[in-house]
This record gives C-alpha cells, sequence and structure tokens, in this order.
C-alpha cells in the first residue's frame, strides 16, 4: 500500500509530517522555531507565552532528532554525528525547558556505536600511512581527534602523518645542498610540534651545514673623518644584521684583532693571508667591506644684519561726525634679521670579498646628504613689523617705502632659532647608511 504524506502547520509555526497517521516533526522548522523562541525569552524572561511555546517546540525538537538518531541504526558512522547532533541542541535548551529525560537514555548505544566507528577510523588510518597516502591519514586522524582526543595512538599517529612528508621533502633538498630552503620548509611543521626531534636534528644540520660565516672590514688605509665615520658605521651594520637573526649568517668575532688586521690587509691588497686562514676563528668565508670613501661637512656661520622696517600701531582720532575710532599708524623702526645654514654629505663603499680567492662578489655604492637652515628675526617691539625703507628715522623723505608683509614678518618672528648640527648628521648618515647596508646583506640571503 502506498503512504500518504501530509504537511500541517501547528499553532506554534512547526510543521509536522503525516505518513501512514504518524506524525514527524520538520526538524528545520523546529529549530528555526526554538532560536526565535530563545531570544524572545532572552529579551523578556518572564513571558509565559513565550516560555510554553518554547517548551512545546523544543520537547518536539528534541524528540524528532533522538528519533532521527535511532532510525539511524546500523550505520556507525550516521548515528554518532546524529547523536551529536541532538547532544548539543539538549545542551542548547538546558536553561529553556526539562530535558531530562533525554539525558543518559541512549547513551550507552552511542558509546558502543562511537567505539566501532573510531575503530574502523583508526585501521584505515594505518592502512594510509603504512601506503604512504598521508593526506587521507591526517583527514581520519583529525576526525578521530576531535570525537575522542586521547584515542589510542591517534596524536602521535597525526604528527607521525603530518611530519613524515615534510621531512621526506626536506631531506631531498638536504641533499641537493638546497640548506635555507630545508629550513625555511621545516618552520611551520616546527612551530606546531617543536619538540619533534627528527625535523629538530635536520634544521639544525641545514644550518650548520649552510652557515655563512662572514666578517665586516674596513680599508686600514683611511684615515681622518674618514675612518672615524667607517668605524662608527661597521659597528651599527653589525648590530643591524644582528637584529635580523638569519640563522644563516655568522659575523666573525673581532677579538682577535691582529689577526683580523692582517686578513684585511691581505684582502687590500688582493691577498690572502695564510696565517689567518687558519684560524678557524677567523675563517670566513667572505668579508664585508664598509668604508665611508668622502665625508663633507660645512658647519655655517650665523649672519646677522640689522634692517629697516615700520611697526605698526594705533592712534584714536575723531572722524567728519565727531566720533572716536582707532586709526593705523607706522613708526620707523629697526630689526635683527638672522639666517644659517649646515649642510653634509657622504659617500659609502660596500664590496663583498671572497676570502679564499679576493674576488669581490658584488659592490654597491651609496650616497647620503643632508641640509638645515634657520631663517629668523629679532623685534623688541609688539606691533605688527613690516619691512621696508627709510631715509630719516625722526622725519619724513620722499624714499621712504613700506612694504606689504606683515604676515611674512610675523612669521619670521616666530620661526625656529635652532639648527641641526653636523654632528647630528654624521650621527642620521651613520644610521641610515648602515640601515642600507644591512638590508643589502639581508636581502642576499647568503648561505652556502
Amino acid at each position: 500500500m502506498v503512504g500518504v504524506v501530509l504537511l500541517l502547520t501547528n499553532c506554534h509555526g512547526a510543521k509536522y509530517h503525516y505518513k501512514n497517521g504518524k506524525r514527524y516533526a520538520d526538524a528545520r522548522m523546529l529549530k528555526e522555531s526554538v532560536t526565535s523562541y530563545k531570544q524572545a525569552i532572552d529579551r523578556k524572561p518572564n513571558r509565559t507565552k513565550y516560555r510554553i511555546a518554547m517548551d512545546q517546540a523544543g520537547t518536539a525538537l528534541l524528540e524528532e532528532l533522538y528519533t532521527n538518531y535511532r532510525f539511524a541504526d546500523g550505520d556507525d558512522s550516521v548515528s554518532v554525528y546524529k547523536f551529536l547532533e541532538a547532544e548539543k541542541w539538549r545542551t542548547y535548551l538546558q536553561p529553556y525547558i526539562n530535558t531530562s529525560t533525554f539525558e543518559g537514555f541512549y547513551e550507552r548505544d552511542y558509546q558502543e556505536q562511537l567505539a566501532r566507528f573510531l575503530e574502523t577510523k583508526y585501521n584505515r588510518s594505518q592502512k594510509w600511512i603504512r601506503t604512504r597516502q598521508f593526506e587521507r591519514a591526517q583527514k581520519n586522524l583529525e576526525e578521530i581527534k576531535s570525537l575522542s582526543p586521547n584515542y589510542k595512538e591517534v596524536q602521535s599517529l597525526l604528527e607521525f602523518s603530518e611530519v613524515e612528508p615534510i621531512y621526506v621533502s626536506a631531506l631531498a633538498l638536504f641533499e641537493n645542498n638546497e640548506f635555507r630552503e630545508v629550513y625555511n620548509m621545516l618552520q611551520p611543521t616546527l612551530k606546531k610540534y617543536p619538540k619533534q626531534e627528527m625535523l629538530l636534528k635536520l634544521e639544525e644540520q641545514a644550518i650548520e651545514r649552510g652557515k655563512y660565516r662572514l666578517g665586516i672590514i674596513s680599508d686600514p688605509n683611511i684615515t681622518g673623518s674618514e675612518a672615524t665615520m667607517s668605524a662608527a658605521l661597521q659597528s651599527a651594520t653589525i648590530s643591524l644584521i644582528q637584529r635580523n637573526r638569519d640563522p644563516f649568517l655568522e659575523l666573525l668575532d673581532r677579538t682577535n684583532f691582529d689577526m683580523l688586521r692582517q686578513e684585511q690587509e691581505a684582502i687590500i691588497q688582493g691577498a690572502t693571508n695564510e696565517a689567518a686562514v687558519t684560524q678557524e676563528i677567523l675563517a670566513a668565508d667572505a668579508y664585508l667591506k664598509v668604508v665611508i670613501t668622502h665625508v663633507y661637512e660645512h658647519e655655517g656661520t650665523l649672519n646677522r644684519s640689522t634692517k629697516k622696517g615700520w611697526e605698526q600701531y594705533f592712534i584714536t582720532v575723531k572722524n567728519d561726525e565727531g566720533e572716536e575710532e582707532k586709526k593705523a599708524a607706522y613708526k620707523k623702526v629697526t630689526y635683527t634679521e638672522f639666517d644659517k645654514q649646515n649642510e653634509a654629505s657622504y659617500d659609502m663603499q660596500l664590496a663583498l670579498v671572497e676570502r679564499a680567492t679576493s674576488k669581490i662578489l658584488w659592490s654597491e655604492s651609496f650616497h647620503h646628504e643632508e641640509k638645515d637652515e634657520i631663517h629668523y628675526i629679532e623685534f623688541s617691539g609688539t606691533g605688527n613689523l613690516y619691512s621696508g625703507d627709510w631715509k630719516y628715522q625722526s622725519k619724513k623723505h620722499a624714499s621712504d617705502r613700506r612694504r606689504n608683509d606683515s604676515g611674512t614678518m610675523n612669521r619670521l618672528k616666530r620661526s625656529s632659532k635652532r639648527i641641526k648640527s653636523t654632528s647630528a648628521m654624521r650621527k642620521d648618515a651613520v644610521s641610515t647608511l648602515a640601515q642600507k647596508a644591512a638590508d643589502y646583506v639581508n636581502q642576499q640571503k647568503l648561505s652556502k
């Protein structure tokens, strides 16, 4: 006999299917209903009609969800997720309705189904690992972990399934002497598993094999300001390179100054000092020559000059109607004008020199210049000041001229009297040029 299906809606908005005289609630509509009732109760906790409606719709929803779970019997995968969905909604509804009749009722059946489901997934994961299908294994193991985090050896198998393909790929790069690529490949996995000994050992070997030892040197023939600034520049460059924390770049220990100086002189002369080569502490792969080749610094003179001008003031006069009003007047005054300019420029030479052959691997030049100036006036008066010219301060003359520039003059009165010194310019130049040198080295990503 063919079953008859009807779809009806009750007074609470929930839909029910009737098949052969039995009623089945529409879970989707019930979920929407209880969500709406929850929001209404949260807004107005004391409204009885909302709580009655929630009790009816919530109970109907749980009956439907646990019924769906029960009807899924025979398929452990479906049963597990149907049960978890029902439990999720039971927890969601606990603060609003009595859910005690549903608590623990199917727990025993669920645990048996879950055990069978996890065992199947676990065996399947082991199979994928044995056949080196690691992505499939990870998918199954992640699912097991989400359902039962401490199930058997799931965590160690999951770690192995993630680590093993990375290790194999990194090992192939290692054998091709691509040590920096090995390091970069290992980092995401090591971040997740920081105690993974196998990866840590490979990382350590890659860093050791790929380590590039670099010495920062100058030209011993340079003297004066260039030598002084070169020394400061080298120190700043070393600090900035170290701040980058490149594991493959090792700067030389500079404590053995005499040996280092011999090495420098040998490089400048286009040869290698054999005595220095035998010293392991100075066995650099290359030297970075950082030199200031030109320094120009000019500390300007503060120029001052007395200028003629006009100060505005106001007098009270009577207009044609006999009313008093203010009228601008001007008196001849003097003020002092000051100006000064400081400037500096520097040239830096970088050269990466291979220690064993004295070959220049690359070189670059940089230029830095800076200037600062001040221009201001000092005036003891209180009124607006205008520039201009006059012949006699105490009487008029046909050549007297007053410019309409009080705005400019007032700005000059407020102008800063501080100027950047050439020593400050030198300090900024060292910082800027050292950053350029460090950036240039770091961008090379030096490694063997």
